[in-house]
């Protein structure tokens, strides 16, 4: 058996057709140094390249050899652009959808993937999203949300479009304007009750639009308001609750599914790690068979030598962890709770 003892990576100069050295950085490589394989990461070579790699190999009696290797990066998408349907609207009101056009690339078929941060509005390879309402856009950029778009080809070169939309605050669920309680009815109608939107989106398979809507409401539940009134406690209980019953009763089939639940399941637990649990149901217990289920589909995925640490599995880790750290922070809550009200009861008998 064979190790490797160096490597000599080497990129072709076109305009003065001479190989230049590339440096292999720790950062570049997914495999040790004495591996018998190097796997080189996903967007550490320039794209649309050729590279020459020298590898120097040692057997464990002694004797040495090299081989050269010479092999070209793809091309990224170019040539296209993306623009909203409606460039302003109101939150849980308007419905906004983003398309992209003329996309080229010679490794088909290319994908997009739309998002609001972190959030995952739609993917696949249509190229226009699903359709979705929006949270308010920050009031200290006059409203407007940044949409990043996704563009990439079937080798995995990707790159990345950005659009701005702006999306004002609804009368109908601002306390400031409207009755407390009939704000709370009405973002409750949303996720809860016969009939409610959601419910149409999950039945219909729409995962995505439908964490897009729960991620929303959640946000105008839990949203600071300048006049100070804010939903009560028990509201925003109660939706989190169901949210999170709903989400963990989907199984997901993939990373980027997984990614979508465990991102707002993460959302609505995060608001009840303060709480006394009696009140959350049995949220977070629904929660831990979420990650346990998500883990596995990792494990799967890992086993994959191309998916070693690519972006995807990287963000779907990160979501298992925020949801984890909010099960640990509700449980410490809630054994803190205890620990008071045990203490309260013998001050009391004394």
């Amino acid at each position: 058996m064979a190790r490797f003892m160096n490597g000599d990576l080497k990129r072709l100069n076109e305009k003065s057709n001479t190989w230049e050295d590339i440096p292999i950085l720790p950062n570049m490589t997914s495999t040790a140094v004495n591996a018998t394989n190097m796997i080189i990461k996903q967007n550490t070579l320039q794209s649309n390249s050729k590279f020459s790699l020298t590898l120097l190999v040692r057997t464990l009696v002694g004797t040495e050899g090299f081989s050269v290797l010479e092999f070209e990066t793809a091309e990224e998408p170019h040539s296209g652009y993306c623009e909203p349907s409606i460039s302003e609207g109101i939150s849980l009101e308007t419905e906004f959808a983003f398309e992209c056009f003329e996309w080229q690339d010679k490794n088909l078929p290319i994908t997009y993937e739309f998002r609001l941060g972190r959030e995952t509005i739609s993917y696949g390879i249509s190229p226009k999203s699903v359709s979705t309402v929006l949270p308010v856009g920050s009031p200290d950029h006059d409203n407007q949300l940044q949409i990043n778009i996704i563009i990439k080809n079937a080798a995995g070169v990707a790159v990345e479009d950005t659009l701005l939309v702006k999306v004002k605050p609804s009368s109908a669920v601002d306390p400031c304007s409207t009755p407390i309680e009939q704000v709370s009815n009405t973002l409750k109608s949303f996720v809860i009750g016969e009939g409610n939107k959601l419910d149409g989106f999950l039945r219909k398979g729409e995962i995505n639009q439908a964490a897009q809507l729960a991620q929303t409401v959640l946000k105008s539940a839990n949203e600071e308001t300048e006049c100070g009134k804010t939903m009560s406690l028990a509201v925003k209980t109660l939706i989190s609750t169901k949210l999170v019953e709903k989400f963990t009763s989907i199984t997901p089939d993939s990373t980027k599914m997984s990614k979508v639940i465990m991102d707002l399941v993460s959302m609505a637990t995060g608001g009840q790690q303060d709480q006394n649990c009696d009140d959350c149901g049995n949220t977070m217990e629904l929660t831990l068979k979420l990650i346990d289920n998500t883990a596995n589909i990792l494990v799967d995925a890992l086993n994959d030598v191309e998916e070693l640490m690519s972006a995807e599995l990287e963000e779907t880790a990160s979501s298992v962890t925020g949801c984890l750290t909010n099960v640990l922070k509700s449980a410490s809550g809630k054994s803190q709770a205890l620990n008071t009200a045990t203490k309260d009861s013998k001050s009391s008998s004394k």
